[in-house]
């Protein structure tokens, strides 16, 4: 049986990372793939901070009165001749025209006759903001390999850059499978089947597309039909999830590898979800998750999550904390746990059954136990996920 060290290495080792350009305004959530470069400098002049007038420093002094020369509003491109001992009036964001080079609000002047008196001398650059001084062109903004925000997305287009390359975002395929399963809510003997809601709310946070095809029943006919809607796919993960335990009616090994696809495991020293199965066609891959809901969960937290991660040059980011209490394990298994971070250290809660989803709500974080012992001491530090992260 495969470890489940080494199943996700087999996983990581045939994900394929695409790049591709984008205009800035269509990227939301992708992985930049490239440094970002400043295309110029910002603010690209010098600005006035305030609305009031400009000035020369070199001819300002105390109780000095200056003649108006014009004014200009921002966004205005026309030309200021200097005169000596003349202003202009200015709003914010307005031109300083050189060798104008500082200015003083309305309320800190006063307009005596038509004259502008001032009541002190101005030092150079009071009230100016300088061109270059947020960022100048050639400036590295953003390092590559982070995840777009709405905060560098407007930085990467302020400062000039129209498109960015990014890594592809990976598409998610899902269909369930099993004849007591129903995506309706119904009161009868069928299971509600809530995995394509719960995938689907991931999509934001690691990035991806997702599509549902619905339930399959459990014989060939209905696989082979399903099937038949996933063609012309492209660097593609499909997940199915049921019908890859050692049952009767569990069709899905022996229909994968009539279908070409080469089954890299089947079968993992995990708990929960041993039975999990990974195969690959040509750029595609394929997760078939067992049915009991912790089970599917778990197999995507651990094995398609860093797929998709790795896909987009990302890793699954593993933490360590020490344990509050005493915890037997198999030591032949990594056992995968739902855990909550308390102030006295990370602990295992009750009802840890596949079958159980209460106690994924009670939870804040999933263990990685995967010692070789069998006995973790109290105090002892332990692997664990967030449960966004």
């Amino acid at each position: 049986m495969t470890s489940y060290k080494e199943a996700l290495h087999k996983v990581l080792k045939v994900s394929k990372v695409n790049k591709k350009k984008e205009f800035i305004k269509n990227v939301n959530n992708e992985t930049i793939s490239e440094n970002i470069y400043a295309k110029k400098d910002n603010p690209s002049f010098n600005n006035s901070l305030l609305d009031g007038f400009v000035f020369k420093s070199s001819n300002t002094k105390k109780n000095s009165h200056f003649k108006l020369n014009g004014e200009l509003a921002v966004g205005q491109t026309k030309k200021i001749k200097y005169v000596k001992n003349t202003c202009y009036r200015v709003s914010t964001g307005g031109k300083i025209i050189p060798p104008y080079d500082c200015m003083l609000p309305y309320e800190q002047v006063e307009v005596i006759d038509g004259l502008i008196e001032i009541p002190k001398k101005i030092k150079k650059f009071n009230n100016v903001r300088l061109r270059g001084s947020d960022f100048k062109k050639g400036d590295l903004l953003i390092k590559k390999n982070q995840k777009i925000t709405p905060a560098k997305k407007l930085l990467i287009k302020s400062s000039g850059n129209k498109n960015i390359q990014v890594y592809e975002t990976p598409d998610i395929i899902l269909f369930c499978s099993g004849d007591e399963i129903s995506d309706q809510i119904v009161f009868n003997d069928k299971v509600i089947n809530s995995m394509p809601e719960y995938i689907n709310s991931y999509k934001e946070v690691y990035n991806f597309n997702f599509k549902y095809l619905g339930v399959v029943k459990d014989n060939k006919n209905s696989i082979n039909k399903m099937f038949s809607k996933i063609k012309n796919l492209n660097n593609t993960i499909i997940l199915s999830t049921g019908g890859v335990s050692a049952g009767h009616k569990d069709y899905f090994p022996k229909f994968l590898r009539q279908k070409k696809y080469k089954i890299l495991f089947h079968r993992i020293g995990m708990q929960p979800g041993r039975p999990s199965l990974f195969a690959t066609k040509k750029n595609n891959y394929y997760f078939g998750l067992p049915g009991n809901p912790v089970s599917s969960i778990v197999g995507f937290h651990f094995l398609v999550v860093p797929l998709i991660l790795s896909m987009q040059n990302l890793k699954i980011k593993i933490k360590s904390r020490k344990i509050s209490h005493n915890y037997k394990k198999n030591p032949n298994l990594t056992e995968l746990r739902r855990g909550q971070i308390t102030r006295s250290g990370i602990k295992i809660i009750p009802d840890q059954e596949s079958f159980k989803l209460n106690s994924l709500v009670k939870a804040n974080c999933w263990l990685l136990l995967d010692q070789k012992s069998n006995f973790i001491k109290k105090g002892e530090k332990v692997k664990y996920i967030d449960y966004e992260n």
